[in-house]
């Protein structure tokens, strides 16, 4: 019973470092990094929003709306001058993101898509080595942030992120919530693995929209 007692002890902590840990990571390397209200954030020239659901690939789900709204929210105040929209091109992601922001103002040139953002990791890798982006704000929920701000960090960017915290907290909510603790387990592979993002081919379109502004 003893062996059977120290094993079970062993397998616990080993539970704990395998979900603790990347969740423990994640808040250290965010920590002071977030905001939920934009009049508090600091200004970064480059902002990442992050995909979500679209509505029949034609216009954004609530949830993406919402981080377009803090978008646009820190673009208004002059904290935001050039937006990367990452996501799927699944439900046309990218293309509904840029043109919710246009149509509410913000230059067509100042708005770039990348078609390759599958993932949290993806998008953060892609906005450095395909975008030449060292410094960024994350745009998300206020759930997410904290994981993609840890993650742009953790592959070379200065990371803060901004997140909406204003959405329903429905079941639908807490469920991604709660997926949280995997996707954590799931970035810290990533990026030990260097997992393969596709084709990092250089694009200058952001760093030619920041050169109009200067």
């Amino acid at each position: 019973m003893r062996i059977l007692g120290r094993a079970l002890v062993a397998l616990l902590i080993l539970a704990l470092l395998v979900v603790g840990g990347p969740w423990a990571a994640v808040q250290v390397m965010s920590i002071d990094r977030t905001w939920t209200d934009a009049d508090e954030a600091p200004a970064r020239d480059v902002g990442l929003v992050m995909g979500a659901a679209t509505i029949g690939g034609l216009s954004p789900s609530g949830y993406l709306q919402a981080r377009l709204d803090v978008a646009l929210e820190l673009w208004k105040q002059g904290k935001i001058t050039v937006f990367i929209v990452t996501g799927s091109t699944s439900d046309n992601e990218p293309a509904v993101m840029r043109d919710y922001l246009v149509q509410n103002g913000v230059d067509p040139l100042d708005v770039i898509e990348d078609e390759g953002g599958l993932s949290s990791y993806s998008s953060c890798v892609r906005a450095k080595e395909v975008f030449g982006v060292d410094q960024l704000t994350v745009i998300s929920q206020s759930y997410h942030v904290p994981r993609t701000v840890a993650t742009c960090r953790m592959v070379g960017v200065d990371a803060i992120g901004v997140g909406d915290d204003e959405r329903e907290d429905n079941d639908a909510l807490r469920s991604y919530k709660r997926r949280e603790l995997a996707a954590n387990m799931k970035m810290i592979y990533d990026v030990l693995t260097k997992t393969d993002v596709g084709t990092l081919t250089y694009d200058p379109s952001v760093q030619d929209a920041l050169a109009r502004h200067r």
